[in-house]
């Protein structure tokens, strides 16, 4: 290893031992199980909260979100309280392909979730979602579009996901999308030969997602007569990710350590939290007093919401008319404002505190929010204790049960430059319960059931690693996510920056190997990245954007 050796990464979105070690116990999964006979594996702790741009900006720089910055799929605009949506332009920490090229090391990276627009690197990139639909700017460099079409006959390898109601093209189009990723992927690694090589395949996550409610019976949508044919499906797209992988572990020579992992892990969601909603209800979100607002707020308290219009449009198999409107008309865009509520229509000078997202509250605090309304000191850290209190005690009215497992004070869980832009409190839901990634207000309950969505995120996402120098056959407890990036690092022969948050897994690793290549450190890498000239982003691009987290259930 070192000075010669190549990593591969295969990133399987939201993969979970809970369903891969049954079947790999059962022979279904020879690739996944080679690996694990051969290296070492253990569940991979995500980051808090449990969501896709925070857990891979934190996997691709090896740090928290207090010095990467991103914590969810929107951010608030500088001095504003409007929001926007994530892109790479917003991480503001060194990736590890970054400083790989730097080091001379060729690098290729595809399908990696929030590496739109594409940075230049010493290699190629094809960027993942969060990317536009349709973009002409999502490759690096710009010429490889064309070599991506020629290879796979178009430049949509991450599907739009239109199809909500429409479950047999929805599992088409995974199966159509993953197997153009594992073409341009394995044609890309064959031709250029980079010495780290990974793509991410989003199938995993999406699948769960839709169609979780089939293979869990305690779930309160599951369908006995649909379960074995969805089990089935389920089996067979990990067995085709399963046998990709084969191919991918035929390539790999002596000095090549191959690497399996996923962002987290999956489970059951039954219904959601809408902590605006909730906020609201408390008096700590306060509405302004205007004609407007109080006709949608009439129609926000008589049920006319987004939530319930679009579980009404599933119902009847339209769903997949308004996502396709929103990624073309933005006329309708105009209309939904004018009839639903907005943070247009909140009283900021009487707001003490209002969430952007999913797991997260922000106290409107003077001096950092344009109309702050709470002072900094002790009125803030009251607020905070309040509200946590609160929301431990918050209870589903059906069931009378507790819906949040932990709460966070932002510097019990992140440190760094950014902490003061991050949310005030985090917090972690109890399975089967999420909270809506929503900026506004989706619905009129704080808790509803989740009609079109029945999987949700969970800490524990997977680790399996195999190659020169890795133990065999051995399980590891305790790795995280921030692991990762050191350990790769440390793999392909370069030292750590030392404000890198992980830690190489040293305990994955042979001491004779430890021996030959001692850890090594440097300052190097405490730089805050600027966005370059080549990284352009069309902020045209958010609401198609928003229309692919509308189908995977993130907003409504």
């Amino acid at each position: 290893m070192g000075k010669n050796a190549r990593v591969v990464i295969v990133g399987l979105d939201g993969a979970t031992f809970d369903l891969i070690l049954p079947w790999i116990k059962e022979g279904k999964l020879p690739s996944l199980s080679h690996m694990i006979e051969n290296g070492v594996y253990g569940e991979l702790k995500s980051t808090i909260p449990i969501l896709t741009p925070a857990a891979w900006s934190s996997f691709m720089t090896g740090k928290n979100p207090g010095k990467h910055g991103i914590v969810g799929f929107f951010t608030r605009e500088k001095d504003s309280y409007a929001v926007e949506v994530i892109n790479s332009t917003h991480r503001s920490a060194k990736e590890i392909w970054t400083t790989l090229s730097e080091n001379g090391k060729k690098v290729g990276i595809v399908n990696v979730p929030l590496t739109y627009p594409p940075k230049r690197v010493n290699g190629f990139m094809i960027s993942g979602m969060m990317t536009p639909p349709n973009s002409d700017n999502f490759t690096y460099p710009l010429l490889l579009k064309e070599e991506v079409a020629k290879v796979v006959g178009g430049s949509t390898l991450d599907p739009l996901l239109t199809s909500l109601e429409k479950e047999e093209i929805f599992i088409n189009e995974l199966f159509d999308s993953t197997e153009k990723m594992a073409k341009i992927s394995l044609f890309l690694v064959e031709k250029q030969e980079p010495d780290l090589f990974m793509v991410v395949f989003n199938g995993t996550d999406y699948i769960q997602h839709k169609f979780w409610k089939y293979i869990d019976p305690k779930h309160p949508e599951y369908k006995t007569e649909k379960s074995v044919k969805y089990r089935k499906m389920f089996l067979h797209f990990y067995q085709k990710v399963d046998e990709i992988f084969g191919n991918f572990l035929k390539m790999a020579d002596e000095r090549t350590t191959v690497i399996v992992m996923s962002d987290h892990g999956a489970g059951p969601l039954h219904k959601y939290i809408h902590v605006n909603s909730w906020l609201m209800q408390t008096g700590l979100l306060k509405l302004k007093n205007r004609p407007t607002t109080r006709l949608k707020r009439f129609l926000y308290k008589i049920g006319a919401t987004p939530e319930k219009i679009l579980n009404a449009l599933f119902s009847i198999h339209l769903a997949n008319i308004r996502v396709r409107i929103n990624r073309t008309d933005e006329k309708l865009q105009s209309i939904s404002s004018k009839l639903f509520m907005s943070f247009s229509d909140v009283d900021w000078t009487k707001t003490k505190a209002y969430s952007i997202g999913s797991g997260i509250i922000y106290i409107n605090l003077k001096g950092r929010e344009p109309s702050g309304s709470v002072s900094p000191g002790q009125e803030y850290e009251n607020l905070r204790k309040q509200i946590s209190t609160r929301l431990r005690g918050l209870k589903d009215p059906e069931n009378g049960e507790s819906v949040i497992e932990k709460v966070y004070k932002k510097e019990e869980i992140y440190t760094g430059p950014h902490i003061d832009t991050l949310p005030d409190i985090v917090f972690i839901s109890k399975p089967g319960y999420t909270t809506f990634e929503e900026h506004e207000f989706a619905a009129n309950s704080v808790i509803t059931q989740s009609k079109i969505v029945s999987g949700t995120h969970k800490l524990n996402g997977i680790f399996i690693m195999k190659g020169g120098g890795i133990k065999k056959s051995t399980a590891l407890q305790g790795a995280n996510i921030v692991d990762l990036a050191p350990t790769i690092l440390h793999l392909l022969g370069l030292p750590i920056p030392m404000d890198m948050d992980g830690r190489v897994l040293e305990e994955a690793l042979t001491s004779s190997y430890l021996r030959l290549n001692p850890i090594r450190y440097t300052e190097d890498g405490t730089d805050f990245l600027q966005k370059k000239k080549d990284q352009v982003y069309e902020h045209s691009d958010e609401e198609k954007i928003k229309s692919k987290l509308r189908a995977l259930g993130y907003v409504a």
